[in-house]
């Protein structure tokens, strides 16, 4: 399976196109691993097979992350040779892959997109799991589910499923008790923002963009508050800050506080 196993057989066909075999490459020769054969010789002799495992490794799971197409270019070194083929088989690999850049496969061939998500969600991937969970509770009603994957990412240090979990418990949220729970998630999510000096409309806008490529199903927008007894209640603190900018936001309350949040969201969605 990809990224969640050592051997190279264990890599699945998910990560291919349908219909599209694997290469043939045959037995490398010694001279073409180690380099001491051919016009591109390295004259230290050091070819790809003599460099540790952990390297090559490494060097994929960059590739994995950072690259605009990770799955055509691990695919394309996993074909390369037989050294790169076990490289792309590692954990890391699956769990550094950039899952977000791939939202074309998800038009053109939903069921390898999943797929794949399934696989680098395996492996520990915070995005794979995030997509995964709203793919659960926006087009399968399986919010059960879907929640796992929200706190599986989460865990991981996804700040943005802290955000939309809170969120959905707010939508969904019939008691005090369950406000309480909501605003929880959504105050945890805060504090990391905070730490990472992240503002809450670029979390928003990430939440609402991910949604918004999976389904065209819309929230409920919240029913108008009642008037709040504060005039000043979500006002801009100073004359000079933005209109989105709901950092300079003050709130008489930390339910004034989110309500307005919800509200955002829904109109972002």
């Amino acid at each position: 399976m990809l990224c969640t196993a050592t051997c190279p057989d264990a890599v699945p066909d998910c990560i291919l196109a349908k219909g599209d075999e694997e290469e043939d490459w045959g037995e490398e020769t010694e001279e073409g691993l180690t380099g001491q054969g051919g016009g591109g010789a390295d004259p230290s002799g050091m070819g790809i097979a003599g460099l540790p495992s952990d390297i090559l490794v490494e060097v994929t799971a960059r590739i994995a992350g950072e690259s605009t197409t990770p799955l055509d270019d691990i695919v394309s070194l996993r074909r390369s040779c037989k050294v790169f083929r076990d490289a792309t088989a590692a954990r890391e690999v699956g769990r550094c892959m950039a899952v977000d850049r791939e939202w074309r496969l998800h038009w053109w061939d939903k069921e390898r997109f999943l797929s794949v998500l399934g696989e680098c969600a395996a492996t520990g991937n915070p995005e794979a799991s995030y997509i995964l969970g709203l793919e659960e509770i926006c087009n399968h009603r399986g919010k059960e589910s879907g929640l796992r994957h929200l706190h599986h990412a989460m865990k991981h240090g996804h700040a943005v499923a802290a955000y939309t979990i809170g969120m959905i418990m707010l939508r969904d949220a019939y008691n005090i008790e369950g406000i309480e729970d909501a605003m929880g998630y959504l105050e945890g999510c805060s504090a990391a923002r905070t730490k990472s000096k992240i503002k809450i409309a670029s979390v928003r806008r990430e939440a609402a963009s991910v949604m918004r490529r999976l389904t065209m199903r819309r929230w409920r927008t919240a029913e108008p508050a009642a008037p709040c007894a504060d005039p000043r209640c979500g006002e801009m603190e100073t004359a000079e800050a933005w209109d989105e900018d709901d950092e300079q936001r003050r709130f008489c309350s930390r339910l004034c506080r989110w309500k307005h949040e919800y509200r955002k969201f829904v109109q972002w969605i």
